[in-house]
């Protein structure tokens, strides 16, 4: 026997069926994943990973569709086209986010975070604090992103150069020409340790190098060896990690997931940081000895000899926060207590 509802019983049964609909095409999101990097590099590796994770452990209601190699637009085009609907998310790196936030350029800091080639772990003790990656996720959301990871790709930026005699002392820096990304802090770096700092771009760097436009750069080790730059002289030291790689989303995309999802998204963004970390230390122990073999002198830097570089990075510590205020002060000095833990 069937029931009979009246004409408002059935509407309110409509409605709820529609809502019921939505709430259910709600739970499943395609998100479009954009990063500038090769398929065989790295960064893609780490943007599988985290993908595959991701939509195994919301049961394939979040799902990806991944641009690699900048086929949709540069690097420096991804953020904008995130706030403006375009793409959902991106692998970006320091340099460019701080372009939108200033409070990225911390990772351009001299010598701030002592990392060493075995043990990266003061790197994720920063990236999981509230005094932290903490502000840099605050500040973001202000800005209408959403900060997933930090996942880097490569030891900090370290001394290298196209003769073999490698920096061991700071008086062997001064009249160098170095090659730098550029940036205020860079400027003000060459003139705290005595060498002129030149600006070239990554696509003119091994003609610089080649052509003797700059006697070497300050760069990450996986990046010039993985490159084949000209290099006989690498002095490997926390210098700066301006090629920090950070995964960001859409606020809004974010916020439209379900909670488990939001969750789902943020755990395996934590757990693709501790893996990053210990690729980095793997791989960059296994490049520093290939390019040792290939007949590079390298050289790295002591704990003993660390705090006198230290000490003579603190006026480029101070001009970061005098140019980016109170948060950029309690993240550098997160970064020192939790050097002395």
């Amino acid at each position: 026997m069937f029931k009979r509802f009246s004409k408002k019983t059935a509407h309110l049964l409509a409605a709820g069926c529609l809502m019921a609909g939505m709430a259910t095409t709600a739970q499943a999101a395609e998100l479009r994943f954009v990063h500038a990097y090769p398929t065989a590099s790295q960064h893609h590796k780490n943007v599988l990973w985290f993908t595959e994770q991701v939509s195994e452990k919301t049961d394939g209601e979040v799902t990806f569709r991944i641009f690699p190699s900048a086929q949709i637009m540069p690097i420096n085009q991804e953020l904008p086209a995130i706030l403006s609907g375009q793409v959902s998310m991106t692998y970006s790196i320091a340099p460019v986010v701080a372009s939108v936030e200033p409070l990225w350029g911390i990772f351009d800091l001299p010598f701030l975070f002592d990392i060493k080639v075995d043990d990266t772990s003061l790197g994720r003790k920063f990236f999981e604090s509230e005094k932290g990656g903490g502000i840099l996720a605050k500040a973001m959301e202000k800005r209408g992103f959403k900060l997933i990871s930090i996942a880097p790709t490569d030891y900090p930026s370290s001394f290298y150069l196209t003769d073999s005699n490698a920096i061991e002392t700071m008086d062997d820096l001064k009249g160098l020409k170095i090659r730098i990304a550029g940036g205020r802090i860079g400027q003000l770096a060459g003139e705290a340790y005595g060498y002129s700092p030149i600006a070239i771009a990554g696509a003119e760097l091994v003609p610089a190098l080649s052509q003797g436009v700059v006697d070497g750069g300050i760069l990450p080790p996986l990046y010039a060896y993985d490159n084949k730059l000209p290099v006989k002289g690498l002095t490997i030291a926390p210098f700066a990690w301006v090629g920090l790689t950070p995964i960001i989303m859409s606020l809004a995309e974010f916020e439209a997931l379900t909670e488990d999802q939001q969750q789902v998204m943020l755990d395996t963004g934590k757990e693709l940081g501790a893996r990053a970390l210990a690729i980095v230390e793997e791989r960059t122990a296994k490049g520093l000895k290939a390019l040792e073999d290939e007949g590079a002198t390298v050289v790295i830097l002591s704990d003993e000899d660390t705090p006198a570089w230290q000490a003579k990075a603190k006026p480029v510590w101070d001009a970061f926060v005098e140019e980016n205020g109170e948060d950029a002060r309690i993240m550098l000095e997160e970064a020192i207590a939790l050097r002395s833990e």
